[in-house]
């Protein structure tokens, strides 16, 4: 384990959710055992009312500096970027088989007009529609 000044922020990158986080230092606690020296760390998160935690019970990896920490981050989100583009890079050529198509055009061609000899009803007009038809269409009064 590191060692670290009472007083030093440190930039945590949380792998148990996602995340960064400064804490600073609080407290060192240095035990003397038969099995050896150990030493703990207590620390305190940069937020209001921020209760103090060990630092080994903290999962995630530690930075002394911000911009260690972004850089990280900024290397986790550009391997992430990465990775989904290959993933639908691979799913384009193994569905597209390698060729984008350009999306079809559809052109429709007006239908020939018929005669009818329907007679037109009072107060209607006959309308032409794009795709060739002839309807018979009530304008209201306010409009003619």
């Amino acid at each position: 384990m590191s060692s670290y000044e009472v007083g030093a922020v440190l930039w945590i990158i949380h792998t148990d959710r996602p995340g960064l986080m400064a804490y600073r230092v609080v407290e060192e606690i240095t035990k003397k055992t038969l099995e050896g020296e150990q030493v703990q760390y207590l620390v305190q998160a940069a937020t209001p009312k921020a209760k103090t935690v060990r630092l080994e019970t903290i999962k995630g990896a530690i930075y002394q500096d911000s911009e260690e920490a972004k850089m990280k981050l900024i290397e986790n989100a550009t391997k992430a970027i990465d990775g989904m583009v290959v993933k639908i890079q691979s799913l384009v050529d193994k569905n597209f088989n390698g060729v984008q198509e350009e999306p079809e055009i559809k052109v429709s061609t007006p239908k020939p007009k018929t005669k009818k000899s329907t007679k037109l009803k009072e107060g209607y007009q006959w309308m032409d529609l794009d795709d060739g038809t002839r309807v018979q269409v009530k304008i209201p009064e306010i409009m003619k």
